[in-house]
């Protein structure tokens, strides 16, 4: 995040692998950093403390878009078609407590990436899709589709960014990509700017999706569509603005996951104030509606002052915080109208050295409940780090914990009336080497937990912990990218 992109376990080593080998190279400093630097930056920028040097505008945190630290994709206009397939192993597939059956899950997918590049345009548009065969559970077969799509539109002070992410997933997003395959789940050029489910920087989830655990077997229906602006004022302010509808609808709802619909706004102001530091002030609203829960709603107001600190190809630093008022409009089956005031923040670390980055964030704000509350508190960590091992072989780790508190009684959904919080963790590694020109090679593995503060829950889903493992080894096709100019 995105953020188009390769699959998060393979991005690093084999899209620089093929693009290199082809002459396909750019700087340290991203495409979408130099647009937005240059955006509407007037020639007789201000001075910056002692010396007489024009500031160089840097991208505005309060944006959705998240400057990249590592190689970039081409600025020429490209066609890559590819091919991926993977077996795994799977420890509690269906993620019940007490279960010691394995599974094997054998996944099929292919996938298409273009990027066009005008003279005030770009169009970024990528597709993964294909089947999972299961082992031993009902239905043996589930479909795996994702759609990303970005356009675009730049102005001497400013750009005009449309976006969609349109998914169709047998579980959630949230530390599934590495289950077995090459991280398809997450597939996306880097243009787009979605960052395992989380769109850029501004108020992170606000923009991202709400879906923070799985359980079992339980395919959903999952479309964000997000347009923003960025718009310079002068070589040191610009502002923001964004506006996005997200849809989760849960098809063969058995268990009773709880839809939601999602409604939100943010608009930005952003000053810098060195070469290498800017702060920003942020407002953001949300409105989630529950179709299949008559009379429950709620909506958020949040103000957070952000800062960010930014060494240009190296490091990446983001902190903000700020109240965060949220207003419960329910029938009083659902305990009436309420209001409350918590706090929202977002912090963020990348950091790049020689041979290795990492990155580390933590988000809390509201979210839609993951399909188990009418809204929740959401707390995220994630850590993450990729690095060379050997001259052919690469490895990245993925680390996550999310706890999420409910906002209001779950009188239906999944779970009982006495359940109000629930915690999920991952951890996830692979290593992959390229196989000749075309082909390259994965093995990984990730454990993830989910519990829930109650023994047992409705239906067929239990409440207490549900450890799962999954190794899998996996093979990734893609000729030379195809010119389109």
């Amino acid at each position: 995040m995105t953020k188009l992109r390769l699959p998060w376990m393979l991005s690093a080593t084999v899209m620089c692998f093929f693009l290199t080998g082809v002459g396909w190279t750019q700087s340290d400093d991203s495409q979408s950093d130099q647009a937005s630097s240059t955006a509407g930056a007037p020639s007789n920028g201000q001075s910056s403390g002692q010396d007489n040097q024009p500031i160089q505008s840097l991208p505005p945190i309060s944006g959705l878009d998240q400057p990249s630290l590592g190689p970039r994709f081409p600025t020429r206009s490209f066609l890559f078609p590819g091919a991926h397939v993977s077996e795994a192993l799977d420890t509690n597939v269906g993620q019940t407590t007490g279960t010691s059956a394995i599974n094997g899950v054998t996944r099929a997918l292919g996938s298409l990436m273009l990027q066009k590049i005008g003279e005030r345009y770009s169009t970024a548009i990528d597709y993964v899709g294909g089947v999972a065969f299961y082992t031993g559970i009902s239905p043996d077969i589930s479909q795996i589709e994702q759609f990303d799509a970005e356009q675009r539109i730049y102005w001497r002070s400013g750009a005009l960014t449309l976006r969609d992410r349109f998914s169709y997933l047998p579980e959630g997003s949230f530390g599934y990509g590495a289950y077995g395959e090459t991280g398809a789940y997450d597939l996306g050029l880097g243009g787009i700017g979605y960052v395992g489910g989380t769109i850029g920087q501004g108020l992170g989830g606000l923009f991202g999706v709400g879906d923070f655990a799985s359980l079992g077997q339980a395919p959903r229906i999952d479309n964000l569509s997000v347009a923003d602006v960025v718009q310079s004022l002068s070589a040191r302010s610009s502002i923001t603005m964004a506006g996005g509808y997200e849809l989760v609808h849960f098809t063969n709802n058995s268990a009773n996951f709880i839809d939601s619909n999602q409604i939100t706004a943010q608009v930005g102001y952003d000053y810098q104030l060195s070469r290498k530091s800017q702060i920003a002030l942020i407002y953001g609203f949300q409105d989630f509606q529950y179709p299949n829960i008559a009379g429950s709603s709620f909506n958020t107001q949040v103000v957070n002052v952000m800062y960010g600190y930014r060494i240009s190809g190296r490091m990446d630093f983001l902190v903000g915080a700020g109240p965060q008022f949220t207003f419960i409009h329910n029938s009083p089956l659902f305990g009436g109208t309420s209001d409350r005031i918590t706090a929202s923040a977002r912090a963020a670390l990348r950091y790049r050295f020689p041979r290795t980055m990492i990155g580390v964030y933590f988000d809390r704000y509201d979210s839609s409940g993951s399909g188990y509350f009418a809204g929740a508190v959401s707390n995220v960590v994630r850590f993450s780090v990729s690095r060379p091992l050997t001259r052919m072989w690469s490895g990245t780790a993925d680390i996550g914990y999310a706890y999420s508190s409910a906002l209001q009684p779950s009188l239906t959904g999944p779970l009982p009336a006495s359940t109000n919080s629930f915690q999920y963790v991952y951890a996830g590694a692979a290593v992959h080497r390229p196989l000749g020109e075309h082909f390259a090679l994965f093995f990984s593995y990730q454990f993830n937990d989910i519990s829930f503060n109650a023994e047992s829950c409705s239906l067929a889903i239990e409440c207490g912990s549900a450890p799962r493992n999954v190794v899998a080894v996996g093979l990734d096709w893609h000729p030379h990218p195809i010119r389109l100019d």
